[in-house]
């Protein structure tokens, strides 16, 4: 078999299988096994970020607007320097009401936006061992 006919895909599901299925439970070192651990995450989503899914982002997008709109920032354009100047105005209100006394409400957004963020973001292969 060349290298010309190998599925990159199965290559890396099949690296990625081994690494969590064989390697880490040989592992013991706490250190050693968050870093295996990093690399699985690496792999487990890598192929979401090379392919172009319009769907996650909109989530993102909607997720954003949301605690955007909890901190009175308005979203202002629907491309993906739109969002990433929205994300960048919402760190700065952030980062003032974190300075300045940060209302209840603001709180409430913030922990409903990262929840969410973080369930889209970990790798699918490893929220079985989160806890619930």
């Amino acid at each position: 078999m060349t290298i010309y006919a190998l599925d990159l895909g199965q290559v890396q599901q099949t690296i990625r299988d081994t690494l969590a299925e064989r390697v880490l439970p040989a592992i013991e070192s706490g250190d050693a096994r968050s870093e295996l651990l990093s690399v699985i995450e690496m792999l487990d989503s890598l192929a979401a970020r090379l392919d172009w899914d319009a769907g996650p982002l909109a989530a993102t997008a909607s997720r954003t607007a949301d605690l955007g709109a909890a901190l009175g920032q308005p979203t202002e354009g629907d491309d993906l320097a739109a969002l990433r100047e929205h994300r960048a105005s919402i760190a700065a209100a952030l980062s003032s009401a974190y300075t300045n006394g940060i209302a209840p409400a603001i709180v409430g957004a913030v922990a409903e936006f990262t929840t969410a963020d973080i369930q889209a973001e970990i790798s699918p292969g490893l929220r079985r061992g989160l806890p619930d």
